[in-house]
């Protein structure tokens, strides 16, 4: 298989992913499953944060091809990776919460980090498609960050979820942002190690850790909105005791 059908492949299996995924997401939703034009609304709204994070990176980021100092050039290759994973993880927590205030559309927690990871898709799908147009592209390392954006995206959506309703404080959004930073640098730093093999080992861990986070994450939203409705069943049950309307 040539470099150009390896990439079209990569890039045709992200879009079946990505309808997979959102196709699960909305069946396990407890609110009813949103409209497609919505989903799709969403999705545009990620690849446009990927096209604005893709102009702002190429803007302002470190000319690495001009450093001729190794000491100089492996700090600095550093502090691009990190720029780069804060300008687009940002980038997405922003548009997260731009769209969190269409409330018509956000009825539980669930729905919040469902938006969440629609943001990840669009934004991994414009990036690889950017990506895979380049020949030296290595495209198993694009389907890893397309893995790798959705799910510092759930980690976001959770804790956004949690915040709006109630459950979590600054504290933890905080915490939630930068975690999803911290994962995004250290999986481009992994893409750049010297060694071929080690850095596939240590990407293709570290977007399994990171996409097991979705399912983990999204059944545990779930569990937390059920908890919630039996919380509210009992006190309204024992507010109906107490006042004798329930005998």
């Amino acid at each position: 298989m040539d470099g150009n059908t390896q990439r079209f492949v990569v890039f045709a299996v992200e879009m079946i992913l990505t309808y997979s995924l959102i196709i699960w997401m909305r069946n396990n939703q407890r609110a009813g499953r949103e409209p497609w034009s919505f989903i799709l609304k969403i999705l545009a709204f990620g690849a446009l944060t990927a096209i604005i994070s893709a102009i702002v990176q190429l803007k302002y980021s470190f000319q690495l091809t001009q450093i001729t100092h190794s000491s100089y050039g492996s700090w600095l290759e550093a502090l691009n990776n990190l720029s780069s994973s804060m300008i687009e993880e940002l980038g997405k927590y922003m548009i997260g919460v731009f769209t969190l205030l269409s409330t018509r559309h956000t009825h539980k927690m669930s729905d919040v980090i469902l938006y969440l990871v629609v943001i990840g898709l669009g934004f991994s799908l414009v990036e690889d498609a950017i990506y895979l147009t380049n020949p030296h592209t290595i495209p198993a390392l694009r389907l890893m960050s397309f893995y790798l954006h959705s799910g510092t995206s759930a980690i976001i959506g959770y804790s956004l979820g949690r915040y709006k309703f109630g459950l979590a404080g600054h504290k933890e959004l905080f915490v939630a942002v930068f975690s999803a930073i911290g994962l995004h640098f250290l999986f481009n730093t992994s893409t750049t190690l010297s060694d071929p093999s080690l850095s596939f080992v240590f990407s293709f861990a570290l977007a399994l850790f990171i996409t097991l986070q979705i399912f983990i994450l999204f059944r545990r939203t779930l569990l937390q909105e059920y908890g919630l409705e039996m919380r509210a069943q009992r006190l309204h049950h024992m507010t109906l005791l107490n006042t004798g309307h329930l005998e």
